[in-house]
């Protein structure tokens, strides 16, 4: 495979720490909602360490989409239908990284709790309101539905490509020397 038809390592390097954080992520989500509210420590540790990863997510995704912007992927050949779901895929997986952490975010401030940043409390800007933190937690619930089935969506497609042989998933994988 032409290195022209590789991503470039940066955006490898990106995709592969992306899609480790958001597999932990929502191993590490769904898992805490089972760690009893009382006594709250272990719980307020858990959500912390998933805010902070989530907004690490965040982060990592505007860089990643600032990279792919500057560097477009190369060339697919594959025919319309193909070329266009994974594009519409990708987008909306950019989305759903975005609105994902930031609707954590947005409820952690609206909830009336100090939101932590691996350790440090972030500036209070907020106020504590029902309504916004139900909604935003409304969001991030659906937000994760809709993540799990474009990633399963993406991952489907990964499978597709490797078994027919195109050479479509080799351009992600990283390179071994």
């Amino acid at each position: 495979m032409r290195g022209s038809d590789r991503y470039t390592g940066v955006a490898v390097a990106l995709h592969w720490l992306v899609a480790a954080l958001v597999v932990a992520q929502f191993a590490w989500g769904w898992w805490m909602q089972e760690i009893p509210k009382q006594p709250v420590g272990p719980r307020v540790d858990a959500f912390n360490l998933h805010k902070s990863v989530g907004i690490a997510i965040l982060a990592l995704t505007l860089v990643r989409l600032g990279w792919r912007l500057a560097h477009p992927p190369p060339p697919l050949a594959l025919p319309a239908w193909e070329a266009r779901l994974a594009h519409a895929v990708h987008v909306l997986l950019y989305v759903v990284l975005v609105v994902q952490p930031l609707s954590g975010y947005l409820g952690s401030v609206f909830s009336g709790y100090p939101v932590k940043l691996f350790g440090v409390v972030m500036p209070s800007w907020g106020w504590k309101d029902d309504g916004i933190k139900e909604l935003m937690s409304a969001v991030h619930l659906v937000d994760s539905f809709v993540l799990l089935a474009l990633v399963a969506l993406h991952v489907a497609g990964a499978a597709k490509h490797a078994a027919d042989g195109s050479g479509v998933l080799r351009r992600m994988l990283p390179t071994v020397r």
